[in-house]
């Protein structure tokens, strides 16, 4: 096996003239950094059906149903996964570093450990999962694989399955019926373990959709009679994926997409589905879609005659009014997008939370890498194109520099402002700055010195003065090359990656945070007082947010990747209670009364 580091850091170095563009893989998760699974050693057993399809707004597996986990719930690596959501094993630990550095061989990296399960009541069952290599990630190389173990009642170990492909175009369905009398016992359990190279995040698998239950025909594994979302909600703005507020108001109609896309797949359900989205501002609901009745009714067929169903014909319009608020420098709107579906399909993958983000800043990426960017030549440049609806003031630029194990914080480059990339384009603005690798996925703020006036279309880059690779984060998942263009000394050329550089210029009247040392707190809650559910509005997308009894008895916990969090307090009792918010290594607290 080819060692990876040395690939990534050598062998392409050594090639420098032929590359230019170069994508690495990362070699760090910043998102497991402050998420924590709990390890759960209960004896108690699981009744069936055993069902986690990994649809849930988590990093972190549900300790309801896995004892030990090291994998990582995401929805950005996977390609075309059979319902929303995944765990991607890598070779990276719990912690989303990597477990040895020094590594270029094949060795084991991530387990998932199911609780106990009862099987003492059936006399057969089976065990069905999907799984992808690669996706949007690391293809794994011949010596890697991914295996699931079977627990007997010797409390032995014994794999029952190997991967067998390295690269699947699609997730692959796997079946293993279980009617061995050893495994069918009150305390079975099961785990999948890959190997990879534990030097990073390399060699990606995903696996969805685990479900095991009695068999009864051959029905129950060749149908899995639920129909989900695909892919996470799309951005509602035409050009970017978040804009601020005061570039937006009075050009909605400009801004705003006709229509927006969202992919069901149906998996063997039922082909009636009615859909609908909600749109909460504040807590309080300012749309519903559509705009007459409850929900849209369509017909959905089954994914292996259609593939993917779209909202084509009709599809979803968008009205310009479709965002409405009172804030004058920011706002968030959270889409509740919502499927109807047969009473015995999973409900769990059903609903669809989105957040809406207007605040100061243009972004074309949806703040997670996948990859990272750098071109191997000195005096080679960047240029990100935004747009102005009015004249504004830059006031800073912020960039993602994603942990990479040749660190290049002491090479500076030259951050820079362009009005325009022609012949007679200027530069209006250039300081020489460092990369800033924050330790959480967080992006760093470079404050303009002098704040100065923009009109119109401009763009922000860099002007390299090494042949070292920068390694800007590169957001796989939306493609803006039309906006992205480079320059190593013959002209401005259009990146030939597709994806979204992570860098955001900031244009805004409220006060900038200047890096994540100075990182401050405005967590807001409403409704408060609170009847049934409440919303909690942070700084940062990924928080623990904890709720305690007024005599300090944790009741609740949640791992949110949102900035906009829905807490679902219904089978409280009424009373006061605490809201612990944990992000950036920082808590604070804040109290709710529940009517």
């Amino acid at each position: 096996m080819i060692k990876k580091l040395v690939f990534i850091y050598v062998f392409l170095i050594s090639f420098s003239l032929a590359s230019q563009e170069i994508i690495t893989d990362l070699v760090h998760n910043p998102y497991l950094r402050n998420f924590k699974f709990t390890y759960n050693n209960s004896n108690s057993s699981l009744s069936l059906p055993f069902i986690d399809d990994f649809s849930y707004d988590s990093y972190l597996v549900s300790t309801d149903l896995w004892q030990y986990s090291t994998v990582y719930v995401n929805r950005t690596y996977p390609i075309n996964p059979p319902t929303i959501g995944v765990i991607t094993f890598d070779g990276l630990d719990e912690n989303g570093f990597a477990r040895d550095f020094s590594s270029n061989s094949s060795e084991p990296s991530d387990t998932l450990l199911s609780k106990n399960i009862d099987l003492s009541t059936v006399s057969s069952a089976y065990f069905l999962f999907f799984y992808q290599a690669k996706g949007l990630g690391d293809a794994p190389e011949s010596l890697d694989k991914l295996i699931l173990e079977f627990k007997n009642d010797s409390a032995e170990w014994e794999t029952v399955w190997v991967s067998e492909d390295t690269i699947s175009e699609d997730f692959t369905k796997v079946v293993k019926v279980i009617n061995q009398t050893r495994f069918l016992f009150d305390q079975f359990q099961f785990r999948f373990v890959n190997y990879a190279t534990v030097s990073g995040n390399f060699d990606h698998w995903h696996v969805d959709y685990v479900k095991i239950d009695e068999l009864q025909s051959v029905a129950d594994t060749s149908q899995l009679n639920d129909a989900s979302f695909v892919y996470s909600s799309p951005s509602f703005l035409k050009r970017y994926q978040e804009m601020p507020w005061s570039h937006f108001l009075n050009n909605e109609t400009d801004e705003l997409k006709d229509s927006i896309d969202i992919l069901l797949r149906n998996n063997d359900a039922a082909s009636n589905i009615d859909y609908q989205f909600n749109v909460f501002n504040n807590g309080n609901q300012i749309y519903h879609y559509p705009l007459i009745g409850v929900s849209r009714n369509v017909t959905v067929l089954d994914y292996y005659q259609i593939g993917n169903f779209s909202f084509t014909d009709p599809p979803i319009l968008i009205q310009s009014n479709i965002f409405n608020s009172f804030e004058m420098d920011s706002a968030s709107f959270l889409v509740e997008n919502i499927l109807g579906t047969n009473s015995s399909d999973n409900k769990l993958n059903d609903t669809l939370i989105y957040v809406q983000n207007f605040h100061s800043h243009f972004a074309y990426d949806d703040g997670t890498a996948e990859s990272a960017y750098g071109i191997n030549v000195s005096g080679a440049q960047i240029a990100y194109e935004f747009k102005l609806n009015r004249p504004d003031t830059l006031r800073a630029i912020q960039m993602y520099f994603p942990h990479m194990l040749d660190s290049v914080n002491d090479i500076p480059f030259k951050l820079t402002v362009w009005d325009d990339l022609s012949s007679s384009g200027n530069i209006l603005y250039q300081q020489e700055v460092f990369p800033y690798h924050t330790q959480n996925g967080n992006y760093y703020t470079y404050l303009i010195d002098e704040p100065f006036m923009l009109v119109g279309t401009f763009y922000v880059g860099w002007e390299q003065s090494t042949e070292d690779l920068l390694n800007i984060g590169l957001d796989k998942n939306n493609v803006s090359n039309s906006y992205m263009f480079y320059n190593i000394g013959s002209g401005w050329n259009q990146s030939s990656y597709l994806g979204s550089w992570m860098i955001r210029p900031v244009l805004s009247m409220k006060p900038i945070v200047s890096s994540e040392e100075d990182f401050y707190f405005d967590t807001q809650i409403y409704p408060n007082p609170v009847d049934t559910y409440c919303f909690i509005q942070t700084v940062e997308n990924n928080c623990i947010i904890r709720v305690f009894s007024i005599d300090g008895v944790m009741q609740k916990k949640i791992f949110s990747k949102s900035s906009l969090t829905k807490l679902d307090l219904n089978d409280f009792s009424s009373g006061i209670y605490f809201i612990e918010i944990l992000q950036n290594n920082k808590r604070e607290y804040k109290k709710i009364i529940l009517q």
